[in-house]
Order: structure tokens, then C-alpha cells, then sequence
């Protein structure tokens, strides 16, 4: 008597394509489900070219997520080193005047280097408002290695800096506030960003003990001693105007609780032990960072993961 035929169902085809997909000979597939292996092969090779989708995502998604984990190692360990160390900023062709002075110390302890107020305002960017991509970024590094004691380190910096960071932060939505209800009557709208950066560039010098920067008046313009445009006024007999307003933000600002404040926060981590204290945490995060830059790749996943 013949042997009755064994019938394939659908969830043994699938499960032949998974460990095909996995590598699998047809003799250990057909041994793995109890079926004859010319029955394995009869089935893979009417599904063959679902194998063949079947490995072309997947080497896709291989792709994805090589190019996924280099971008975390090239890109995130940089921008962080890039954040503390001010120096670094040297090299991207920002073209501004700066007054002599510690850069790169300024930036490990979480202050902006010395400078022209738009550099000053460049540097505050550069530690305490990088790029939504860098952001997402670096979360997902968080996310991949959230067991490496860099994130602890940074944390601690981060710490450090908060007071810092809170107050000047403050007085930066401060001046958007003060310059945004005289808008359209004093200064032109195409220099409101470059107006807002030089007054919180001016308040950031100011705070940390150095003096404002002055203005020059050429024609209808404000300009800056590297030679940038600040403002532009209606025609130069109202240049002055401009001017004095602009002026009267920043004695206004003076006013405000958190300028007293920020002195203080920028004081403190000018101070010897808080010094000391953030160059150590910074050589760690240093450490931390080699490491990882070493690794080829990461466990777990993260929000950005194309798998």
C-alpha cells in the first residue's frame, strides 16, 4: 500500500524560507520539519524568488544599519568633542573678530570663548543648541550604549553647566520678547536675527566681565568692527535712533533678575575648583568617547534604527 503524502501547509512553507533565509541546507530544513528533503527543494525552488526579495532586504537593511552605526561613531563623538573643546571651532572658516583669550579652556567649562558678540553668541550655539539632527543623533547613540560610562560623565557636565545654561537661555527668549513688539517700527525685519544675536552676544560678554561691543555708523548701517551688519535704519538720519534703542535693551537687560544671576553662574565655573573639576569629567567623557568610536557596531536599537 502507498504512503500517504504528507501536505505541506503554509506556516512549514514559512517556516522553510526562515531558515533558508538563515542559512540552512534543504537536508537540515527537511530534517528539522520531518519532511523529505526533495520535498524542501521542490517547495524553495517555487518560492525562489521570494528568496531571492527575501535576501535582497535583508542585505538592504545590513546596508541600513552598517551606514546607521557608522554615522553614530563618525558623527556623534565628534560633535560631542566638538561642543566641549572651543578650539575646534577654529576650524570652520567663521570668519569674526575675537579678543585674546582662553578659547579652548572657555569651552570645556562650558562657556563661550571670548570674543565679538557674534562669535560669543556662535560659541553659546555651538555647546548649548546644536542641530536637531546632531540631537536626534546623539540620542540614539544614548540609546545604542546606554551602558557606557560616557553617559554618565556627560551627565555630570552637563550638571555642572545647568545653571549656566538655564539663565542664559532665559535671557535669550528675553530679548526675542523685548525686540519682537517693536518689530516693524525700529528695525528692519531682514536684521531682526542678526539684531537678536548681537544684543545676546552683548549680554553674554557683558555677564562674563568683558564690555559691550561698540557699534559703528556708516550711512543707514550698524556695523560691527569686523565689519558685519547689524542693523539697517530707515535712512541714516534715523541711524542714531536705532541705536539708542538698541542701546536701551541692554540697560534693560541689566535689570533683570537673571543677569545677576548669570554673572554669578559664569563666575562660579571660572573658579578653580570647578575648574578642576570639569577638565576631569571631560577627560572621562574623552576616554568613553575613544571607546566607542572603536566599535564597529552597537547592541539593542534605538528610535532611529531602520530594523
Amino acid at each position: 500500500m502507498a504512503r500517504k503524502r504528507h501536505r505541506i501547509t503554509d506556516e512549514e512553507v514559512r517556516e522553510m524560507l526562515r531558515l533558508k533565509r538563515e542559512g540552512k541546507t534543504d537536508t537540515a530544513i527537511a530534517k528539522t520539519l520531518g519532511i523529505h528533503r526533495q520535498t524542501v527543494g521542490r517547495y524553495l525552488k517555487r518560492r525562489r524568488n521570494d528568496i531571492l526579495a527575501d535576501e535582497a532586504r535583508k542585505q538592504v537593511l545590513i546596508d541600513e544599519l552598517r551606514g546607521h552605526f557608522q554615522e553614530l561613531t563618525n558623527g556623534v563623538p565628534v560633535s560631542l568633542r566638538w561642543r566641549l573643546d572651543a578650539s575646534r571651532s577654529e576650524s570652520t572658516g567663521f570668519q569674526v573678530l575675537r579678543l585674546p583669550g582662553p578659547i579652548s579652556l572657555a569651552g570645556r567649562l562650558g562657556l563661550p570663548g571670548p570674543g565679538a558678540a557674534n562669535y560669543t553668541v556662535y560659541e553659546w550655539g555651538r555647546m548649548y543648541n546644536p542641530l536637531p539632527k546632531v540631537k536626534h543623533l546623539t540620542q540614539a547613540l544614548r540609546e545604542h550604549t546606554k551602558d557606557s560610562d560616557l553617559w554618565v560623565h556627560w551627565d555630570s557636565w552637563q550638571k555642572e553647566v545647568a545653571d549656566y545654561e538655564t539663565l542664559s537661555w532665559q535671557l535669550s527668549l528675553w530679548v526675542v520678547d523685548e525686540t519682537e513688539p517693536e518689530r516693524w517700527q525700529k528695525i528692519d525685519p531682514e536684521y531682526m536675527d542678526s539684531v537678536r544675536r548681537w544684543l545676546f552676544g552683548n549680554i553674554l560678554l557683558k555677564t562674563s566681565g568683558a564690555d559691550y561691543e561698540e557699534l559703528e555708523g556708516r550711512g543707514r548701517d550698524l556695523i560691527t568692527p569686523a565689519g558685519e551688519v547689524v542693523a539697517r535704519a530707515a535712512d541714516s538720519a534715523n541711524r542714531q535712533a536705532l541705536q539708542e534703542y538698541l542701546d536701551g535693551i541692554l540697560k534693560e537687560a541689566e535689570q533683570q533678575p537673571q543677569w545677576r544671576e548669570l554673572e554669578s553662574a559664569t563666575a562660579q565655573l571660572w573658579e578653580e575648583e570647578k575648574k578642576k573639576k570639569l577638565k576631569d569629567i571631560i577627560g572621562k567623557i574623552d576616554s568613553a568617547l575613544d571607546g566607542i568610536e572603536l566599535m564597529r557596531a552597537f547592541p539593542g536599537h534605538c528610535h532611529l534604527c531602520p530594523v
